[in-house]
């Protein structure tokens, strides 16, 4: 038995468009209802073709966006009145009738490299794991054993060709050796923890203020994408607008849009850092600059939090 695949046509746009239209030309509408000149007539069919059209090139950014394709046609000349002539001159005005949310493409992280706060926080974590890494090498060397100290350095010396393997097989082969150097060096921290050793304390604080760290950076990210987006909202807000805004992660697939570009441009000036709650400073160099000026660096953030 043979079975034959049919295969579904892609969609249509422009043959959809055409259905959509041709049903809305076909409609009615009630003039006078509930006078004595109640009366059924045809919709008004040109305000619908310039409603649509309209728009349309408010979706896209713009009645020129629309007609980039071949701007200076007589199609073009005469689908610019019909923008111009139902929205004006007046991108606000034109933007009312947007159907679409206006989408954003933002990237946390790249605006923090822009301020200079990726450099400011690879240098505190990179001081943090420094001093934690430090704090375990004091608190090892005053409770290890002659015994451990021996095991452990005959584990590392088998174990040196697994760091940054690919091999699966030797990684599988190593690691009862690796577990086996973990519960060692957890059973010498867990000596100083039971003898109330001050060394065992300041690990803590170590690893914890490391590991916050790491936290604030990716709850500073989230913050400000959320401030980010509220810029937006309050841009548009104040042009007497009620688009709705999506923001979505920069993949670089969205078309250059004048809107977009001053939206951007306005958030990037006016959104609040979430280490201050004020807009990035740039008066003397980098935001980054200004918040190590004003103490607020991931080292004494961090361990603001750890107290």
């Amino acid at each position: 038995m043979t079975t034959t695949l049919i295969e579904t046509p892609a969609p249509d746009p422009i043959a959809d468009a055409i259905a959509a239209l041709t049903a809305a030309a076909r409609r009615e509408r009630t003039i006078g209802a509930g006078t004595p000149n109640e009366h059924i007539e045809p919709v008004d069919f040109g305000e619908i073709a310039c409603h649509v059209i309209t728009a349309v090139a408010a979706n896209v950014g713009g009645v020129e966006v629309l007609l980039s394709g071949r701007p200076g046609s007589w199609e073009a000349d005469y689908v610019r009145q019909i923008v111009q002539s139902t929205a004006g001159d007046d991108d606000t005005e034109l933007l009312r009738y947007r159907t679409e949310p206006v989408r954003i493409e933002f990237d946390a992280e790249e605006a923090f490299d822009d301020f200079g706060l990726t450099g400011l926080y690879e240098r505190d974590v990179d001081e943090l794991a420094t001093r934690s890494a430090a704090a375990d090498d004091a608190l090892f060397e005053a409770y290890v054993t002659a015994e451990e100290r021996a095991r452990i350095e005959e584990i590392r010396a088998a174990t040196t060709n697994v760091i940054g393997t690919d091999d699966d097989a030797l990684f599988e082969r190593s690691k009862p050796l690796m577990e086996e150097a973990q519960a060692i060096v957890e059973a010498i921290t867990q000596r100083a923890v039971a003898a109330d050793d001050p060394l065992a304390a300041a690990l803590t604080a170590a690893e914890t203020a490391e590991e916050t760290a790491r936290e604030l950076w990716e709850q500073d990210q989230a913050a400000y994408r959320e401030a980010y987006t509220a810029a937006i909202r309050q841009a548009l807000t104040d042009r007497g607008l009620t688009v709705e805004v999506e923001v979505v992660e920069a993949r670089g697939e969205l078309e250059w849009d004048p809107l977009i570009d001053e939206l951007h441009e306005h958030a990037r000036k006016n959104a609040p850092l979430p280490m201050t709650g004020a807009a990035p400073d740039w008066t003397s160099g980098t935001p980054a600059d200004a918040l190590h000026r004003a103490g607020l660096t991931y080292v004494t953030r961090a361990q603001a939090v750890a107290r």
